[in-house]
């Protein structure tokens, strides 16, 4: 009798036991950890949280984060300077004569290297003005390196005396400091008297009428807030009127030319009355009447 091999079906308990069995020897797979509990990552969170409270202030007691942040901010200058054309390289000035350099690149406030693009040019144009010295300026972009800036000074007419103090004055009567007396200066009219800066334009109004006098003009002195003394390069002096200047200083240039008054001995011409001229010899006390 022959015997053949018997066709066996899987038991699914011993299939079952054989799982169990594999999943024993398998080793064990423990749950990754939140990202947060992560032990540098909860180091990280634990620092900031420090510097959020007092660590925050030691840190910028002890300059660390000013440290970093200057840093920082130089390394992105860096970076855009790298990147920025028309970078400034020179600033021409045209029309300076009494202004000091140092003035002029104080009020642009600006640096070599600086992006020609980014400065504000009505900004630099009202420092500008802002100096005494300046009249109007103009500042204007020369690509691909250059600032340029026109000046238009004041010009000075008159020097004030005002005790031990002397000032520059413009024909607008601004008073102009300076570091340095202009060229020419010793030439220029010398002033006197309280509040003389402020009419010094009316004066030279005058003076359009008559410029034989004016040619001879050294100093001016306001009176009494009021009127005008006139000093000749002779020493003589002229004495005008409150109202009506201009009429009596042409009724004096005719009688000048018609008697030398301001060439002769006297030292005091009165004009302050209307219908009446009044002359003081030099070193004399008292008036006498002029010719009529």
């Amino acid at each position: 009798m022959s015997t053949a091999a018997k066709k066996t079906t899987p038991n699914a308990g011993s299939a079952r036991r054989d799982y169990d069995r594999r999943k024993k020897r398998a080793p064990i797979r423990k749950a990754g950890r939140p990202f947060w509990r992560q032990p540098l990552i909860l180091g990280a969170i634990v620092l900031l949280l420090g510097c959020g409270g007092g660590g925050g202030w030691w840190a910028w007691h002890e300059g660390w984060l000013t440290e970093a942040q200057n840093r920082i901010d130089a390394a992105s200058r860096a970076v855009v300077g790298a990147i920025t054309p028309f970078k400034l390289a020179d600033v021409t000035v045209e029309g300076r004569d009494y202004v000091e350099r140092s003035d002029i690149l104080a009020a642009l406030n600006v640096s070599r290297g600086d992006s020609l693009l980014g400065i504000d040019l009505q900004a630099s144009r009202r420092r500008l003005e802002a100096i005494d010295w300046v009249e109007w300026a103009t500042v204007e972009r020369r690509l691909p390196d250059t600032l340029y800036v026109t000046l238009k000074e004041r010009r000075a007419v008159a020097i004030w005396q005002n005790g031990n103090e002397y000032t520059l004055i413009d024909k607008n009567g601004r008073t102009v400091r300076a570091s340095r007396m202009p060229p020419g200066a010793e030439s220029l009219l010398l002033l006197g008297g309280p509040g003389a800066p402020e009419h010094v334009g009316d004066l030279l109004l005058l003076l359009t009428y008559e410029p034989a006098v004016s040619r001879q003009l050294r100093a001016a002195v306001w009176v009494g807030q009021r009127r005008w003394n006139l000093v000749l390069n002779n020493g003589v002096e002229i004495w005008l009127p409150e109202e009506d200047a201009v009429a009596a200083l042409q009724q004096l240039a005719k009688l000048d030319g018609q008697h030398k008054l301001l060439s002769r001995e006297f030292g005091v011409v009165d004009l302050r009355l209307p219908d009446k001229l009044y002359l003081r010899k030099r070193n004399m006390g008292e008036p006498t009447p002029g010719p009529a």
